[in-house]
């Protein structure tokens, strides 16, 4: 690829700074534009048992170690300054990810306790989340827009004078537990056709939107609902060919090859039984005989 393109696609100032084989393999100083994200995730995974053996090694009293662990979350998110994302450690985004598995823990104690317990949502328990999810929701757009609950309650944000990352994970993710407990309006906007599409190709649009956004003559278009539109419709264009060009195959290739693998295991373990089998005949038919041949000479 020239210069010229991962100038202006990956934001490298320097055809030094660009080196492909360690920016696949996610080294920290080649997280160029998209490619930050991913080696945070793949971290966070290697941490990810031992927050789940440490909740249930506490059992019943998972709930004490919650508290804190909330408490620092939200500490966290509101006094840690997230601008230079792409160059930031795991320790700078850990609380998002935390917050998630959280929210994932407490929906399957809530399930496991409504299921036991046979409690029933009254129309009093279904307001009430209905108020929390508005509120979780107000919040979030008030976070995002630098708006809204700060202007209502006298509290205006200053201009902001370079982008700094909002923190939103724990009110989204208690939003989605709340919907995931109890239904409502919101989980119903999101199973809309358009929505429930573009997220089968959300990972073709993420990776591919910057294709179409610093292209010069979209990103030098001045009149923004023209840009918004074409910009909208080239990445569903271009997200939509990827995704039936390359990911949909990909996926058929691996349910195949699952497929191949699991009916060669399976045809290796009935052939394995079947050698068992003959070999316990042919020891049993030896002993038998063996037997015969005795008693013959007694």
């Amino acid at each position: 690829m020239p210069f010229e393109y991962k100038k202006r696609y990956y934001l490298v100032s320097q055809p030094s700074n660009f080196n492909l084989f360690q920016m696949l393999t996610f080294h920290p100083e080649h997280r160029h534009y998209l490619m930050w994200t991913l080696p945070l995730e793949i971290s966070y995974y290697f941490i990810l048992p031992a927050f789940v053996l440490e909740v249930l090694k506490l059992g019943r009293f998972w709930w004490m170690s919650f508290v804190p662990l909330y408490v620092w979350v939200i500490h966290e998110g509101l006094y840690t300054i997230r601008d230079n994302f792409y160059r930031q450690p795991l320790g700078k985004h850990l609380p998002a990810f935390v917050a998630g598995s959280m929210a994932a823990f407490i929906f399957v104690k809530l399930e496991t306790l409504i299921k036991a317990t046979g409690f029933k949502f009254r129309m009093l328990h279904v307001v009430a989340l209905w108020v929390v999810g508005a509120t979780l929701i107000t919040a979030y757009l008030s976070v995002v827009f630098r708006g809204l609950f700060f202007n209502w309650l006298g509290m205006p944000l200053a201009p902001a004078t370079k982008y700094i990352m909002p923190f939103t994970s724990v009110k989204l993710s208690l939003l989605i537990v709340i919907e995931m407990v109890q239904r409502s309006t919101v989980s119903k906007i999101f199973e809309w056709i358009v929505l429930r599409y573009m997220g089968k190709i959300s990972i073709a649009v993420y990776l591919l939107h910057v294709l179409v956004i610093f292209t010069p003559s979209i990103k030098q278009e001045t009149k923004y609902y023209d840009k918004t539109f074409a910009v909208f419709g080239l990445v569903t264009l271009l997200a939509t060919a990827s995704y039936y060009l390359v990911e949909y195959p990909s996926q058929l290739f691996a349910q195949g090859l699952a497929r191949e693998l699991d009916r060669r295991a399976s045809s290796a373990y009935d052939k394995y039984q079947s050698d068992i089998d003959e070999s316990d005949d042919s020891e049993t038919a030896k002993t038998s005989t063996k037997e015969l041949f005795k008693r013959q000479l007694n």
